[in-house]
């Protein structure tokens, strides 16, 4: 992979150890300081699915259909972008990397495309659009550091990420053509609706396999990411429509660590 390894630093942020937290905040309501980023009809999803070619020595970037791709290609790789053009806001997670490709390798190890599954988000960018330009901006005001994708829109479905920015108190000090960079093009596929949801994979499906019991898959009870802060730390939480196994909660939250950028500012 060409000059991959500091460029997937800039851009996909990925992290190896489940970090979400089990949270009790919202067992009577919601809290009076939390704060909300509704994520609402007008965002649209953008997955970059990343499947290895065992036909073809190396890796490739998956097509709209994910029926073109040989039944022996693997899924290695998923990232998701929630893009408002009408908010001019953008939220990016990573999800659980596959160091040695077997996570996603079976689907039954993985949910829909249209559904982002939290038990796997890594960690978050949150970014705003510039203007009427095709760029999208994160920074984080408590280091000066800020990423500026600029990207293009190729046949309505395509979202193909063509250069990374980096600046340090407003001065570029690297750009980087993803093209150049990236053996695996940094291009992330529109899906047509999307729902985030829980699914606990690893114990949850053995549980319920020997139980006989259908699968129990949660989702966002309001599509809204909540979040509240103190001392330029933040934490962020999601809600689902049904407990946690044997739990009386709901909500799973992230904390500081798994947000590469100060959010909401």
């Amino acid at each position: 992979m060409k000059n991959s390894g500091i460029v997937l630093c800039l851009l996909l942020f990925l992290s190896c150890a489940r970090k979400y937290n089990i949270s009790a905040d919202f067992r009577k309501g919601i809290p009076s300081d939390m704060q909300q980023w509704v994520l609402d009809s007008s965002y649209q999803l953008y997955i970059r699915e990343v499947f290895l070619d065992t036909a073809v020595q190396g890796d490739r970037q998956v097509r709209p259909d994910n029926e073109e791709h040989s039944s022996k290609d693997k899924l290695i790789e998923l990232e998701y972008l929630l893009l408002s053009i009408e908010h001019k806001k953008a939220v990016y997670i990573s999800t659980i990397p596959d160091k040695y490709q077997l996570y996603y390798a079976k689907k039954s190890r993985y949910l829909k495309r249209e559904y982002l599954n939290a038990y796997d988000f890594s960690t978050f960018r949150f970014g705003t659009k510039t203007g009427n330009r095709n760029e999208i901006v994160f920074e984080n005001s408590a280091t000066g550091h800020k990423d500026t994708w600029i990207y293009e829109i190729v046949n309505d479905s395509i979202l193909h990420v063509k250069e990374v920015v980096e600046r340090l108190n407003g001065d570029a000090a690297n750009i980087y053509f993803t093209d150049e960079a990236l053996s695996r093009s940094a291009s992330f596929i529109r899906a047509d609706s999307f729902k985030i949801a829980f699914r606990n994979m690893d114990k949850e499906k053995k549980n319920e396999i020997k139980r006989g019991r259908p699968p129990l898959l949660r989702f966002s009870k309001d599509n809204i990411i909540y979040y509240r802060g103190e001392k330029n730390k933040y934490t962020i939480y999601f809600r689902f429509n049904r407990n946690l196994v044997g739990l009386k909660d709901s909500a799973i939250s992230f904390n500081n660590v798994r947000l590469v950028n100060a959010p909401f500012r």
